[in-house]
């Protein structure tokens, strides 16, 4: 149990940006296990004619999307970098509606960083004071903060919490780079922070009254988290 429990988190551990390296001795059944993909799915969405795999063959791992109001197989397909075929292949769909609440395998979109060294200039302020209505550089606020480290990369980003989720992409699970939002107030979004990678994001704390790197599964912060959205070069948007 513990040599099958080891293999599967190195197997988690070989997976970046919606892609697998194959290793020696692996198989389509063990990889789809590890990576908790339906193997047919998984053979699907690799166009591959049969199960046969080779060392350092790069599979691309789909994953799952709750399909919410509004959404359709077009809009999909452009948010995941695909097409309407692939997206009905992929999933045994005949026909072109979805329902909400539906579960659909989609592409796993590339682990795309919003700006080089986005964690890297995150870090540089550390300890940095909180004050409210700061926006940098010898205080902030929380997204005076994420305004003012983006704004260092050229990158214009609203000035509330609440645009910058209005206006940003939602992601499922955050990569590093990528903002992290929460509700204290319990009706709307109040707080943001940069995720920086294993848990861990770094954000203008107004109770520490400084900049801190926390752990994002700490229950306080899984009870008001929100989601996670995505800035790129497409999102830029004029400063507020």
């Amino acid at each position: 149990m513990k040599r099958l429990a080891l293999g599967v988190f190195l197997f988690l551990g070989l997976v970046r940006a919606g892609t697998y390296v194959v290793q020696p001795g692996d198989t389509l059944w063990r990889i789809s296990q590890a990576q908790r993909v339906d193997l047919t799915t998984l053979i699907l969405a690799n166009h591959l004619p049969g199960t046969e795999l080779h060392p350092g063959q790069k599979l691309l791992i789909p994953e799952r999307y709750v399909v919410t109001k509004g959404d359709t197989l077009w809009s999909l397909a452009r948010r995941f970098g695909t097409s309407v075929a692939e997206l009905k292949r992929l999933n045994g769909l005949s026909g072109d509606s979805l329902r909400a609440g539906q579960t659909l395998w989609v592409p796993a979109p590339a682990r795309p960083e919003p700006a080089p060294g986005v964690v890297t200039v995150a870090r540089a302020y550390l300890g940095r004071p909180y004050r409210y209505g700061a926006a940098g550089p010898d205080a902030f606020d929380c997204s005076g903060f994420v305004q003012y480290v983006f704004g260092k990369l050229g990158i214009k980003l609203p000035r509330t919490a609440a645009t910058q989720w209005s206006q940003l992409e939602p992601v499922s699970s955050p990569q590093a780079g990528d903002l992290v939002f929460f509700s204290f107030s319990g009706g709307r979004v109040d707080h943001v922070g940069i995720y920086l990678g294993d848990g861990r994001f770094i954000h203008a704390n107004s109770y520490e009254r400084r900049v801190v790197v926390e752990n994002l599964e700490a229950p306080w912060y899984r009870k008001v988290y929100l989601g996670a959205r995505r800035v790129d070069g497409s999102q830029i948007t004029a400063a507020r």
